[in-house]
């Protein structure tokens, strides 16, 4: 490569990973526009979901919408003029479940905008009060080459719906609530987390307690291991308490837990606290592998007890081998012998009892410690007790024969 090329090269190496960075740090949202409005019950409207890539290039969203199914029906959904034309589930809607879908992208080099409409709907309202649009789940994937998520925020929005009767004036400015002091730029307070499991059996219902804003709604987000998290919507009691339960048994494994809160206008808050709750096998299948512990180490146990037994054997074979050598009498040395081997049966009946007496592996572990002292123990007393009447009878035999050798000098 020549010189000026490679100068070149480096300038470009350069900027392209300075880049890096920014591209990393790019965060966009799925917002609804127009996020609010006064319509007549019966007057027909429609919002655009839109989303802002924060600079980043994107080339694919996925996204489930909330509406009040109460005060509005969905007449249509519209993407004609989306930015996208590639659909893996094209948008749909269900008023009876007030559910909008969508899973739609675009080829490289993807798409770069503040404003880039994915899905046209169109309402019809129905009954007057307040009616919220909201995001429950999203996701905007970056032109990558990974699918990275870059979803940072999800607006929805929130509508009045007044009473074909009465005139069509703008509805008297609303308390300040948790959404306005967002626009105010006061971010909306997230749940906490306050009460649940640390560990469960496997097909127990997992419950989780917690506080969010009083009857507002919130978010709950359960995910075992690696999978997709289940999200499920639910709202706060008059308190702000809420008290989650999982829909489905939960099987062995970690799953995390955590919550979000959604305002009025649709305005989705960060995340609570993670909390953790390790689901474990049922104690029957706990007790198979608790019991092949406790086997193997009374094994272990076993095994060093008959060492010892074959040790003293050994030395009693020596004993009457020398005892025929001697030719002399050493029934103290036996009984010792033989008390000793007693002591060592009713040892050994006294250690099972002692061993299976605990209640967990490591019980039979420490116990199986105290229970190799005690044996090294009363086999030293033993081994003393055998040696000192081996050194007796010795004392006699010097004795015996110092006499008859006394005895042949004088004659």
């Amino acid at each position: 490569m020549k010189p000026k090329q490679a100068a070149l090269t480096s300038i470009f190496v350069f900027f392209i990973s300075a880049a890096l960075p920014l591209a990393a740090a790019a965060q966009a949202t799925l917002f609804i526009s127009p996020s609010s409005g006064a319509y007549k019950t019966g007057e027909v409207f429609s919002v655009l979901v839109n989303v802002n890539t924060g600079g980043q290039a994107i080339n694919a969203a996925v996204s489930q919408i909330n509406f009040d199914n109460q005060k509005l029906d969905i007449v249509s959904v519209g993407y004609s003029q989306s930015i996208f034309n590639l659909w893996t589930d094209e948008p749909s809607y269900s008023n009876a479940a007030g559910t909008v879908r969508f899973s739609g992208g675009l080829p490289s080099p993807g798409f770069t905008g503040v404003s880039g409409a994915i899905v046209r709907m169109t309402f019809r309202s129905k009954a007057a009060g307040q009616a919220a649009i909201a995001f429950t789940s999203g996701s905007v994937l970056a032109n990558d080459g990974k699918g990275t998520n870059i979803l940072d925020n999800l607006k929805g929005a929130f509508f009045t719906i007044i009473a074909a009767v009465e005139s069509a004036k703008p509805p008297a400015a609303p308390s300040p609530t948790p959404s306005a002091l967002q626009a105010a730029g006061q971010p909306v307070s997230i749940p906490i987390i306050t009460d649940w499991p640390k560990e469960l059996e496997e097909g127990s219902a997992l419950t989780v307690k917690g506080l969010g804003y009083p009857n507002g709604k919130l978010l709950i987000f359960v995910q075992k291991g690696s999978a997709d998290p289940v999200i499920e919507e639910m709202f706060a009691g008059s308190d702000g308490r809420f008290s989650y339960n999982f829909a489905k048994a939960v099987s062995a494994g970690l799953y995390r837990v955590w919550a979000k809160n959604v305002s009025n206008e649709g305005i989705v808050s960060g995340s609570s606290d993670i909390v953790t709750v390790e689901v474990v096998q049922p104690l029957f299948f706990r007790v198979g592998t608790i019991a092949l512990n406790y086997a193997s180490i009374i094994i272990t146990l076993l095994a060093l007890i008959l060492l010892l037994i074959l040790i003293i054997l050994w030395i009693w074979r020596r004993i009457r081998k020398w005892q025929e050598r001697q030719g002399v009498e050493i029934s103290e040395a036996e009984k010792a012998l033989h008390e000793g081997f007693e002591k060592l049966q009713s040892g050994l009946r006294k250690y099972v009892r002692y061993l299976t007496a605990a209640k967990s592996v490591e019980g039979v572990k420490r116990r199986e410690a105290d229970a190799e002292d005690d044996l090294a123990e009363e086999l030293s007393g033993i081994e003393s007790k055998i040696e000192k009447e081996i050194e007796d009878v010795e004392k006699v035999n010097k004795r015996r024969r110092h006499e008859h050798y006394g005895h042949d000098k004088e004659d």
